[in-house]
């Protein structure tokens, strides 16, 4: 089993492919203090599958599960052992990103581990474009989607799939540059031009709940980009997920702030094949279980989502979870191409 990457070492490899340096971090000043209390808050999962909502929506009532393949550990049958390929776009870390030997490391990829020990099944991650990941899976490029994929029915349309249960929670954020000081949430979007990684729901949430007219928007394929942009001074903001928009500031708290609070409340889910009910049910049922015997928890804290980076705690973390072999997925490394050991 290989050793978990730490973040800087995928951050750097990020952006030397975009061409930009991240510059070293003295440990996320800048973040406001409640921030921790409202990420914890906004990881409980939700009961359905709502869309991207307003930051207070709570999300409608558990009797809305009937439907999603939701069962307890004790009342699915495993996969026998089976090779499953997972596509994801590994441009967000902490969640999924390629570290400098071509390894897919994140919380993704260790959720999916864990998920495989009660499922009983061998997961392969593979790098893929974020424009068209979704008609790969209807064309049976990949047996499931994991990649920080926000849970909405037209996802579900296009990649003729079912999501799982929700397995995290997150919000849309505005990233700006830290010597702005006229954007400061985002009733200030209107008048800007926003940067976005394209057919994301920060791209919607920009346009819809921000109100940015079309002709400020820039899309681009990923967020490596847009943040590249952003740092360059050719946007004014970008908004993106909040894990990901931290590790970004974490990374280089003098050159990127947050604008405001989350905007949106997502939830993250797996897609999995309209056709495999099987894999759907085995996925529902090793997710509830990590959930409630908090190995989901140990990842988060694990991987350090929705924390900025430190360089030294980040180290220590990493020899911490080694040495204590605490979690499910220490270390839960995914790579292209090769099963995960």
């Amino acid at each position: 089993m290989q050793a978990r990457t730490p973040w800087r070492a995928a951050m750097m490899t990020l952006a030397a492919a975009a061409g930009f340096g991240l510059a070293a971090c003295g440990g996320g000043e800048g973040y406001p203090a409640q921030r921790a209390q409202q990420l914890e808050q906004m990881a409980e999962p939700t009961s359905a599958y709502p869309a991207p909502g307003d930051a207070a929506d709570s999300g409608p009532a558990e009797s809305d599960m009937a439907d999603s393949g939701t069962m307890t550990g004790d009342m699915v049958a495993g996969l026998g052992g089976a090779s499953l390929l997972i596509g994801t776009d590994a441009t967000y870390p902490p969640m999924e990103s390629t570290d400098e030997s071509g390894n897919i490391v994140g919380f993704d990829p260790a959720l999916m581990q864990a998920i495989c020990v009660i499922a009983d099944c061998q997961p392969t991650f593979k790098a893929t474009a974020w424009d068209g990941i979704f008609a790969a899976l209807a064309a049976g490029e990949f047996d499931a989607l994991m990649s920080s994929i926000t849970i909405l029915p037209e996802r579900e349309e296009s990649g003729k799939a079912k999501f799982t249960v929700p397995y995290y929670s997150v919000g849309q954020v505005i990233v700006v540059r830290a010597d702005n000081t006229t954007l400061t949430g985002v009733e200030g979007l209107t008048t800007a031009t926003v940067g976005v990684q394209k057919a994301t729901t920060g791209d919607t949430a920009a346009t819809e709940k921000g109100g940015v007219p079309e002709a400020n928007m820039r899309r681009f394929p990923n967020n490596v980009l847009a943040m590249q942009a952003l740092k360059n001074g050719d946007v004014d903001a970008v908004v993106c997920d909040d894990p990901t928009a931290q590790r970004y500031i974490g990374d280089d708290p003098t050159a990127f702030k947050l604008a405001g609070e989350p905007f949106t409340r997502e939830d993250y889910g797996i897609l999995v094949p309209a056709d495999r009910t099987d894999l759907l049910a085995a996925f529902n049922a090793a997710i509830l279980t990590l959930q409630s015997d908090g190995t989901i928890d140990a990842l988060l804290a694990e991987w350090e989502v929705g924390k900025p980076a430190d360089d030294a705690a980040d180290a220590a973390g990493a020899d911490a979870a080694t040495s204590e072999g605490a979690s499910a997925g220490d270390a839960i490394t995914a790579t292209t191409g090769a099963t995960v050991p």
